[in-house]
């Protein structure tokens, strides 16, 4: 998580406070430390943010377009870009990998100062993604457990606000690891980094730290499976729940519909505990043990590096997850991206929901397998719903 990750750009290791001299050379790594840094920071983590950047770009292309507006949408696409300004992060350290740029001093004097900024910022949209993921479960959970009452239902407007909100209170949260590291003005020292006094004083250790390690890892993991698993029992027992209502048709378009969003959202949230659940124990350890006897322990360095990854690779899969659960999110990219939009293409339903409806003869809309929606349609509200000018409505997929 957040906390754990920060410690990845080699601060906690090569650091010492500014004031206090080294009095003894480190022991040497191990080697299992040693091949597993190794693979992850020159394999692994090059090719995960690579693929990572086109991925989260290429969602964006998608769940900004006009079709797929609606409140899960606005979250989705938040945390694409969440994801792509943390991948994006990672991109001037890798030019540290190579030894020729590596070794110039004015390369070594920007990746000093940045790394500062990268600790800050990678903690601030990792706290972002995990508490955007709770807020797109929790909007997906009220939306199944509420649906006949939308008053309740989260809108457009409403779900922008909360990520102006998560956004905002991440980076507030964040501000103090500004002074929690200086660049070290030696370029001939290993040490990319000092620690300040801050580091050292015993209550920003208790409670500032611990705090952040709680609000930021802790709480949303614990968070997001009590939410999930509510979701997942909703997602269960929903068809039973719309056949006691006796729903119209109109409202079982829209009971799938919501069925099959809410199926992307509880993968995204699987994914993402399962990435998130080493920096969950690093996490605990360094709340009862203090960060400095964590990350002075090759065992415990090797498992940040390891964290590390797969916090990439959280923030790298979701647009295969799209692809592979969304038949809409599918079409709408291979529409923009081959070229071939036509007047007769419908934008309906992320599943084939009307397969077995059929159309009604004599109306003025485009109906194609029983689906009213055309690319053309306007009359489409905040909350993601389309209503056709021949009486029949129906709910749009927000993915």
């Amino acid at each position: 998580m957040a906390s754990n990750f920060s410690e990845f750009m080699n601060t906690t290791p090569l650091a010492q406070n500014s004031t206090t001299p080294v009095m003894m050379s480190m022991p040497p790594l191990p080697e299992y430390l040693i091949r597993t840094r190794f693979i992850c920071e020159h394999i692994l983590m090059p090719l995960i943010c690579s693929l990572g950047i086109c991925g989260n770009a290429l969602s964006l292309c998608v769940l900004t377009r006009r079709e797929m507006a609606a409140a899960t949408t606005c979250f989705l696409t938040a945390m694409a870009v969440s994801d792509l300004l943390l991948l994006m992060l990672q991109v001037p350290a890798f030019f540290s990998l190579n030894a020729n740029i590596a070794s110039k001093d004015s390369f070594q004097s920007f990746i000093r100062f940045y790394t500062v900024i990268r600790y800050v910022m990678n903690n601030v949209f990792i706290t972002c993604t995990g508490w955007l993921t709770v807020a797109v479960t929790t909007e997906r959970f009220i939306s199944l457990r509420f649906m006949f009452h939308p008053r309740l239902v989260c809108t457009i407007p409403r779900a922008r606000l909360a990520i102006i909100g998560i956004f905002l209170l991440s980076f507030t949260f964040h501000f103090s690891k500004f002074f929690e590291y200086v660049p070290n003005p030696d370029l001939k020292s290993p040490r990319v980094l000092l620690t300040t006094y801050l580091v050292h004083t015993p209550s920003y250790e208790t409670y500032v730290h611990v705090a952040n390690i709680a609000l930021a890892a802790i709480i949303p993991v614990f968070l997001l499976v009590v939410a999930n698993s509510f979701l997942i029992y909703f997602l269960a027992t929903h068809r039973r729940r719309m056949l006691r209502h006796k729903a119209t048709a109109s409202a079982n378009l829209t009971s799938v519909d919501m069925l099959h969003v809410s199926a992307i959202v509880v993968a995204t949230v699987l994914v993402f505990i399962l990435c998130h659940s080493v920096g969950v124990f690093l996490a605990l350890t360094i709340a009862s043990t203090g960060r400095n006897e964590v990350f002075l322990r090759p065992a415990y360095m090797a498992l940040n590096n390891i964290n590390t990854v797969l916090v990439m690779v959280n923030s790298s899969v979701n647009f295969l997850l799209y692809c592979a659960i969304s038949r809409k999110f599918r079409k709408t990219f291979l529409n923009i991206f081959h070229r071939r939009l036509s007047r007769r293409d419908t934008w309906t339903t992320a599943m084939p929901l009307s397969e077995n409806s059929t159309g009604t003869a004599g109306t003025n809309l485009r109906i194609t397998n029983g689906k009213v929606y055309t690319s053309s349609s306007k009359s489409v509200t905040s909350n993601g719903s389309c209503h056709s000018h021949s009486g029949f409505s129906a709910t749009r997929a927000d993915v």
